[in-house]
């Protein structure tokens, strides 16, 4: 079995966003789902590397056109074999392309055939969609992340910037403010304001979108640290959660006022509701917690990241 590459978190930081962009998850090229903040974590199930497309051992150089990230199995696996290698049950080849090489399944090798684009000044055509667009009858759920916060800073700068970060972590726009009445404060006290932002994650597919969902609300929570001592924030509380609609057209005509209305109940750090708890791993990590006013205690940071906050604190 060959040594994973010797290459520092920053450089492969910058692999990870090249080819994946702001996803906290993703899956390698052999179908395993791999976790940013997992570099190089041989304990984790979603631990990642970064492997040369073309084998140093075959004249590959270290150069981002000959860089891939993967998971640790997935590196292992391929190895140094050229120029076919089976990972993760299946069967790649690795192929020069115009002076590169890339990694190419086999089963990608056969062109699929193009549907045709549909001609809809053709009666005949544009009714034959009509028909086939049929409602699929099934659940729709819709993640949201609900955080409150707490400052005494009078500029709005830093709550714009909270939510441009809220946007990039969470990859979406829908991201509404509303501010809370503040407490009795005494005269020789600061003004605090208490602000809720809700974000809206539009629609959870699958299992592996509900645990999307939570880790990056686990990664909120870390950051959470460096923001309550870095910045204007004296307290940072999370809440995540689903709405489940009975269909596409419910939770488009309903999800964001449902949303924003419910009331939710800050009292930790971090808490989830039912719906995420039993589609992601907390379902066993809670296995004998009890909800609060219907939310589960889930105050779980990233050790690794936790460590390299403190460290520009």
């Amino acid at each position: 079995m060959k040594q994973s590459m010797d290459l520092n978190k920053e450089t492969a930081s910058r692999l990870w966003v090249k080819q994946f962009g702001k996803k906290q998850k993703a899956v390698d090229f052999s179908g395993r789902t791999i976790a940013r903040a997992a570099y190089n974590d041989r304990n984790s199930e979603y631990g990642w590397n970064v492997d040369h497309i073309l084998p140093e051992s075959r004249g590959g150089k270290t150069a981002d056109h000959n860089l891939i990230c993967c998971h640790i199995l997935t590196n292992d696996e391929k190895a140094d074999k050229f120029p076919c290698f089976k990972a993760n049950g299946k069967e790649f080849e690795i192929q020069n392309r115009q002076n590169h090489y890339e990694i190419i399944a086999r089963s990608d090798e056969e062109d699929d055939p193009q549907e045709e684009a549909i001609n809809f000044l053709d009666a005949a055509q544009g009714l034959e969609c009509w028909k086939q667009c049929r409602a699929d009858g099934k659940d729709v759920f819709v993640g949201y992340v609900k955080i409150k916060v707490e400052t005494e800073n009078e500029s709005d700068q830093l709550l714009e910037r909270y939510r441009n970060f809220l946007s990039e972590l969470f990859d979406t726009d829908l991201i509404f403010v509303e501010q809370q009445q503040s407490g009795f404060h005494t005269l020789s006290s600061y003004a605090k304001r208490t602000f809720v932002y809700t974000v809206i994650i539009d629609s959870i597919p699958t299992k592996k979108d509900t645990q999307n969902l939570l880790d990056n609300c686990v990664i909120l929570n870390t950051y959470s640290l460096y923001f309550t001592n870095k910045t204007g924030f004296n307290n940072i509380q999370i809440v995540c959660g689903m709405e489940q609609y009975d269909s596409r057209f419910e939770a488009t005509l309903k999800c964001k006022n449902s949303i924003l209305e419910k009331r939710v109940y800050f009292s930790e750090d971090l808490a989830i509701d039912e719906l995420v708890k039993i589609n992601t791993s907390a379902d066993k990590e809670l296995k004998n917690n009890y909800p609060q006013n219907g939310f589960y205690c889930y105050d779980y940071t990233y050790t690794q990241l936790k460590k390299d906050l403190e460290k520009r604190i």
